[in-house]
């Protein structure tokens, strides 16, 4: 997938607390993955049955065998799943896309706390969504789901709406439009050949929740005066 690249503001210095956010999280999934390599067996069997997205956990009845303890425990994985990952290459590619996808959009969001915390929202809300998408589409039959990519989608999606003038585009601009189409492709791509190759299942579910989130979290909290119908 390619994207147009806005010009930095020459004022602008290229490590924004935004931008320094971006590198924070890549290098945390990274790190945290690679200490649950310190953890036994055992261990890493409880750290995903507590806080990776299991559906048969987390649509039980309350008060079930396999339900949560509580409220907060339940909700919390819609979110932790996304600190969670199969192996190195998964989180590999998720702290890359990161990283890729995730700079642009820090910048148009405005520097500072303020700037960081739109990002932030932008990323969370993302993997909130595709997790709901993966639970909508699977029910109780789906298998325990890791990863960021619900988050990493959405900056996508994000990355996309900025255009080559560093305006935001319309959704239903043809360069958008576009990109989105590539987007599907390439994932539908994916969700046939990764299990050829590779010991894990693409969830395209929750790469179209976290999309869909981020298109409408940008275009929230996105520059207003900004927005340019077709750029």
């Amino acid at each position: 997938m390619t994207t147009d690249a806005v010009q930095p503001d020459p004022r602008e210095p290229y490590f924004t607390i935004p931008v320094l956010l971006v590198a924070a999280m890549a290098a945390a999934i990274v790190v945290l993955h690679g200490l649950t390599y310190f953890l036994s067996y055992e261990e890493n069997v409880a750290l995903l049955y507590d806080f990776a997205l299991t559906p048969r956990r987390f649509l039980a009845p309350p008060g079930s065998e396999h339900a949560y303890p509580d409220i907060f425990s339940q909700l919390v994985t819609l979110v932790s799943t996304a600190l969670l990952h199969g192996d190195w290459i998964h989180v590999g590619i998720n702290a890359l896309m990161l990283w890729q996808f995730g700079t642009q959009p820090a910048r148009m969001l405005g520097p500072g706390v303020a700037g960081a915390g739109k990002w932030m929202l932008l990323f969370v809300v993302s993997i909130v969504a595709g997790s709901l998408a993966y639970l909508m589409v699977n029910g109780v039959g789906g298998g325990a789901a890791v990863g960021a990519s619900g988050g990493t989608c959405g900056l996508i999606a994000a990355d996309f709406l900025i255009g080559r003038d560093g305006k935001l585009r319309s959704p239903l601009s043809r360069p958008f439009l576009l990109l989105t189409l590539s987007f599907a492709l390439i994932n539908l791509a994916l969700v046939f050949v990764i299990p050829l190759v590779l010991p894990f299942y693409v969830s395209w579910e929750a790469h179209v929740g976290g999309y869909l989130a981020g298109i409408a979290m940008m275009l929230i909290l996105g520059p207003k005066a900004r927005t340019a119908e077709a750029a």
